[in-house]
């Protein structure tokens, strides 16, 4: 009985990426991410307030302060520019040349993961014999009965409310 099964049991799935470069690229995503958004609550949410800030800052004795946005303005302008050139190197130091090579070679790796992770489902469901999960689990009786009496009540509420709102023909 136990070679019958071996030799009818499908091969196991193989993962055709290296699973350690694949944590590798998630945890260098995450970095890349995480710089990127920073980037964006720079360039989306301080320097904006900051220029608001400034062309409402209007007056004569207000140099002062206008002064002061305009360096914060260039400090943060600053601040945007070495997040931006500091966002490549993160990945050239772990040897991909470009954002965009690494976003391709990341998508294509996690689609292969994905892949394995349902070819790896299916092989254990043949293996095991597990039955598939069911959709959902069938009602109790009571329930049911519950359901269908509230649902008529519903109804002949509905009816009586629609039978008062209708108008009255006029007596004479």
């Amino acid at each position: 009985m136990g070679l019958i099964r071996e030799t009818e049991v499908p091969p196991k799935p193989t993962l055709s990426v290296d699973m350690a470069e694949c944590r590798k690229m998630q945890k260098l995503m995450v970095k890349v991410q995480d710089e990127a958004r920073a980037v964006r609550q720079l360039m989306h949410g301080e320097l904006p307030k900051l220029e608001k800030q400034l062309a409402e800052t209007t007056g004569l004795f207000k140099g002062k302060e206008r002064k002061a946005l305009q360096e914060k303005i260039a400090g943060v302008q600053q601040e945007i520019d070495r997040r931006m050139d500091r966002l490549p190197g993160i990945l050239k130091a772990d040897g991909y040349p470009d954002i965009q090579a690494f976003k391709r070679l990341y998508d294509e790796a996690t689609i292969l993961v994905e892949q394995y992770n349902r070819d790896l489902a299916v092989w254990e469901r043949q293996v095991h014999g597990e039955p598939r999960p069911q959709q959902a689990p069938p009602e109790k009786e009571s329930i049911r009965k519950k359901l269908r009496e509230m649902e008529a009540e519903a109804k002949r509420r509905n009816d009586a409310r629609q039978q008062q709102i209708r108008p009255r023909s006029p007596r004479l």
